[in-house]
């Protein structure tokens, strides 16, 4: 096979830049060439993002639990530079959730071009009641280790998100990591007590920082305070200006570090979809403004892009081009035990993103080959 070349900037791990060309020997990364003259006037060259919270795009939903939904997604959220994630549900019946994997499963053995679908991501339906956001109530169940298993047997589910203060939610964590999943604590109202105990249990990530949680208080800091105080954790943030505000973006940022924390969309059906009403889980959805919510004024997911994530934790979170590309590609992938993404780097799998200066995607490249390209 004739290595396919790309030329560009990447950002080197100590935060410099430099012009390369980078071959692709099949999906992998079999050659780079470093220049020593820098040339401004080309691409940048990015490790592909990887979405480990998405719910849907294009019109198209995970619940909706169809190849051709997951297709849509996939080449949907590849336009903007997402080269992997996480088809995520929301809280349902069983029924329902097993419907995703099963569909899941199929998809997977013939797969549609667009972002490679890495697993499943299960929000819910193991949450608190009083913290379900834009999810359904009546479909919320006390943690079942049983069930769990269940789900955990298809080898399809990498990430959990659940309420940790919940009935049973530490013995349905033990099981999550003997399964190699991701238990995440989200859609609570653990307390910090309960987040230390949780860690002992298995629990490593939190979901929507800042949302559907307790906040930060000065005599009791919460899930963001133990994110903040214990390198144990990592968390995620949905950064669209509306679901977390560009102070606590730069906040959290400082505090934490860009090592532990992740981008996500959290995007729904409407993503890449003009306004109007839509369905999330059997709740309606307004989109307006580039907000998502219920009619009672309860965020609903975003229209959020991951390019778009790149770009707004840049130039409303403080951070570098170098922390936005970690956050949105090398700290997912180590995240889920991605060992070969996150890096444009020889022998990495050759998930690329081409971005313009002003961080629009040019081309995306899954597993060396090119699923999207702007036209024009």
């Amino acid at each position: 096979m004739d290595m396919k070349w790309l030329a560009g900037n990447r950002v080197t791990d100590r935060g410099a830049w430099e012009t390369v060309e980078v071959g692709m020997d099949g999906p992998r990364i079999a050659a780079i060439r470093v220049f020593s003259d820098s040339a401004q006037d080309l691409p940048w060259i990015a490790p592909g993002f990887i979405d480990i919270h998405v719910h849907g795009g294009g019109g198209a939903d995970t619940m909706d639990a169809s190849p051709e939904a997951f297709a849509t997604m996939a080449a949907t959220h590849a336009r903007f530079g997402t080269t992997s994630l996480l088809l995520t549900t929301v809280t349902e019946t069983p029924e329902r959730i097993e419907a995703v994997l099963a569909t899941a499963a199929h998809y997977l053995a013939d797969p549609a071009p667009g972002a490679q679908v890495a697993g499943v991501h299960l929000e819910g339906p193991f949450i608190h009641p009083q913290r379900c956001g834009a999810q359904r109530p009546d479909r919320i169940l006390d943690p079942d280790p049983r069930l769990a298993a269940r789900w955990f047997a298809t080898g399809l589910v990498k990430m959990m998100t659940l309420a940790p203060e919940r009935p049973s939610a530490h013995d349905v964590a033990r099981l999550a990591v003997a399964a190699g999943v991701v238990v995440a604590a989200g859609h609570t109202t653990a307390n910090f007590a309960d987040m230390e105990a949780a860690a002992g249990a298995g629990f490593s990530h939190v979901t929507h920082l800042c949302n559907a949680m307790n906040p930060l208080l000065h005599r009791e800091p919460g899930p963001i305070g133990a994110v903040i105080m214990d390198s144990h954790w990592t968390g995620d943030l949905i950064c669209d200006g509306i679901h977390v505000a560009p102070a606590m973006m730069r906040t959290l940022l400082a505090a934490i570090g860009t090592d532990r924390l992740l981008l996500i969309t959290d995007a729904i059906r409407a993503a890449v979809q003009p306004p109007g009403l839509y369905d999330l889980g059997g709740l309606q959805v307004e989109v307006a403004d580039g907000a998502c919510r219920l009619a009672d004024g309860t965020l609903a997911g975003s229209v959020l892009t991951m390019a778009d994530a790149v770009q707004r934790v840049q130039q409303q979170g403080g951070a570098t081009r170098w922390e936005a590309w970690r956050m949105a590609s090398r700290n997912p992938a180590s995240r889920l035990g991605l060992h070969r993404k996150g890096r444009v780097e020889v022998g990495y799998d050759a998930d690329l993103v081409m971005q313009d200066a002003s961080g629009d995607v040019l081309a995306t490249f899954v597993a060396g080959t090119r699923v999207y390209e702007r036209r024009g």
